[in-house]
């Protein structure tokens, strides 16, 4: 018998798309402790499955090029190799397009 790592809680905002989607202002997923954000993606696919094919990749644990996350308010990333603690906030972004 192996053992259970912890579990953590993360809020997800939408913002842009994703609400539009989701018709959801935000979300609070369940990860296991050192979960990154294809994890995340997988965590919202279930809860929220409108957001497949719209704002993540159909069949994928990633985003679709038109969406990012912003991690507490500080950065915008993709990266795949963040760890999540307790009590994060992911807002999850429409990317700006213009010319």
């Amino acid at each position: 018998m192996g053992f259970l790592k912890p579990m953590i809680k993360c809020k997800v905002e939408m913002w842009g798309l994703p609400r539009e989607v989701s018709g959801l202002p935000e979300v609070e997923v369940s990860l296991k402790d050192g979960a990154g954000l294809p994890e995340v993606i997988a965590a919202l696919k279930r809860k929220v499955p409108k957001l497949e094919g719209a704002v993540i990749c159909s069949g994928e644990d990633r985003l679709e090029d038109t969406c990012i996350f912003n991690l507490d308010g500080q950065f915008l990333t993709e990266d795949e190799k963040i760890r999540l603690k307790n009590g994060d906030c992911l807002r999850l972004l429409t990317l700006a397009t213009g010319g």
